[in-house]
């Protein structure tokens, strides 16, 4: 039986195939979930992420995505034609400084330790200590350190002695020479490659070592399997360095000086799933609030912490059992053929269908873009597309515990891509209103572009629908801006809003009694 056999039961298909997000989660696509479903592990794990780190529900997704990621990549492979890709997901989050990220990381980093020390324990893998200089380390862990040396990333060779085993291995040394000796370095190994602030990662400078940790992280995002994805590198001493790192990389910041020149230059980002957000005044308004209220009350907040820990290893063992079911044996029950990771997840019918029709949304986002914002744009979407379908594999995976007839466990459908292609269109249209807020800085050039029509509707609502709010002049309801954009264009909802997308940096938001409105920024507070 072949992939496309697997035919799935109608409601699979009949959710949001051909839906978009409700017009309210597009208005705020980085806050609400809307009408799709994630898998029940997913919306568990939002739900609490959220409950300390406010209005960041893809953010949370994402980091919960990154770990199953890591944890089934020796189990999960995806073919692509004649490529296959493993199941790892790289996530960086760019966000204002005070919303919320520190917070997430408070609920993420103590639930992977807690995954790693369970299947470090589940396969006996031996501590670090015990690996010889020239073994591959076995457990997992999470990358943690502050010095980003070459050596301190990658390893570096030493000096020592031979001993009387090495000498046996060896047959041209003897006991007593001096021989180079491999000492590994953090990104070596297995589990998060993780910045708390990846500004201070080098990425970001204008300095050699930038180029060095470029070149590692874009080895490390190679697919595993094959020996793309070894960094090497001659130091000053000793022989070529190798460093054979499998992690995934799991980094914040807040948005520094040289983001768009990183972006559009070092080709790091487009091999991760990005996700930027400055966040509007009115939401860091509302979280000052919070603050104030609740200054001096202390409010124990227990995060399931071991609840999701022990989900997550359910999750591992249930997809081992899986991977481990692949292989073939003979009459005599000795083993023919090991276990394939390309054939633990099976495709449904509907599966192809669904990534055609998510692609081409992702594309009408770039079309709906001129100039540079379109260019920079484009060069994510080849790879946005392959981490929607890599994100819908992991959709299977987190939902097979929830689905009790194995015959319907690990089958990627329609509806997994339409809960990952939700996640996969926020993040990118995030990086697109980054790129047309930082590229866009005048009145003048917004009149040159397809937002003319906005400025338009806007100064009209100023003479029938203006507020003054908090001692402000100059708002109207961001709800009339877009219905009467529609009306005088002729555009859909969808166009609308991928037109509001490009010119938004023009203009700031607030609330008033729940409703938003929007007013056209001075010349000077443009980016």
């Amino acid at each position: 039986m072949n992939d496309e056999d697997w035919v799935t039961t109608p409601e699979y298909k009949d959710e949001e195939l051909h839906a978009l997000p409700t017009e309210e989660a597009r208005e705020q696509p980085d806050r609400i979930i809307g009408d799709t479903k994630l898998p029940k592990f997913l919306e568990g794990w939002v739900k609490e992420a959220t409950n300390v780190s406010h209005y960041n529900e893809i953010p949370a997704a994402m980091t919960a995505l990154v770990l199953v990621g890591q944890m089934c990549k020796g189990f999960v492979r995806i073919p692509i034609k004649s490529s296959i890709i493993d199941s790892r997901v790289h996530f960086i989050w760019i966000q204002t400084s005070g919303t919320g990220k520190s917070e997430l990381m408070n609920f993420v980093i103590p639930v992977s330790k807690g995954l790693w020390d369970k299947i470090n324990a589940h396969h006996n893998y031996r501590e670090h200590k015990y690996i010889g200089p020239h073994d591959k380390l076995e457990q997992f862990d999470n990358f943690e350190v502050v010095e980003y040396t070459d050596a301190a990333l990658i390893g570096y060779q030493k000096i020592v002695i031979a001993n009387e085993t090495f000498a046996e291995e060896n047959v041209d040394v003897e006991v007593g020479d001096e021989v180079w000796e491999p000492v590994k370095g953090s990104l070596d190994g297995h589990g998060l490659a993780r910045w708390d602030e990846f500004t201070n990662s080098g990425v970001f400078s204008k300095t050699q070592h930038k180029n060095s940790i470029v070149t590692y992280l874009n080895t490390l995002m190679n697919s595993l399997g094959g020996s793309s994805q070894v960094i090497t590198k001659k130091l000053k001493e000793g022989p070529v360095v190798e460093c054979h790192s499998e992690r995934s990389i799991m980094a914040t910041t807040f948005p520094p000086d040289e983001l768009d020149k990183a972006i559009t230059e070092t080709g790091l980002f487009q091999r991760a799933t990005v996700y930027i957000w400055k966040v509007p005044e009115y939401i860091k308004d509302e979280i000052d609030e919070m603050i104030v209220d609740n200054f001096g009350t202390f409010e124990d907040v227990n995060l399931p912490i071991e609840k999701y820990t022990e989900e997550l290893f359910e999750i591992y063992k249930l997809t081992q059992a899986r991977y481990l079911s692949t292989a073939k044996y003979d009459e005599q029950g000795n083993e023919i053929e090991a276990p394939n990771p390309t054939k633990v997840i099976r495709r449904g019918a509907d599966f192809r269908d669904a990534m055609r029709l998510r692609m081409h949304d992702l594309r009408r986002m770039v079309k709906a873009e001129e100039g540079i914002t379109r260019e920079a744009a484009r060069t994510f979407l080849t790879r946005m597309n392959i981490m929607m379908g890599r994100i819908a594999y992991l959709c299977s995976v987190v939902e097979a515990k929830d689905i009790k007839d194995p015959k319907k466990q690990f089958v990627v459908t329609a509806r997994n891509v339409n809960q990952s292609a939700f996640i996969i269109r926020n993040c990118y249209k995030s990086l697109i209103s980054w790129f047309a807020q930082s590229l866009r800085v005048t009145k003048s050039g917004m009149a040159k572009t397809i937002g003319a029509g906005y400025l338009e509707v806007y100064e009209n609502l100023k003479k029938t629908q203006v507020r003054r709010i908090n001692n402000v002049d100059g708002w109207v309801p961001k709800k009339s801006m877009m219905e009467n954009y529609r009306t005088t264009k002729n555009v859909s909802p969808a166009t609308g809003y991928n037109h509001w997308d490009k010119v938004e940096g023009y203009f700031e938001e607030t609330k008033d009694n729940r409703a938003v409105f929007v007013r056209l920024k001075k010349e000077g507070e443009r980016k």
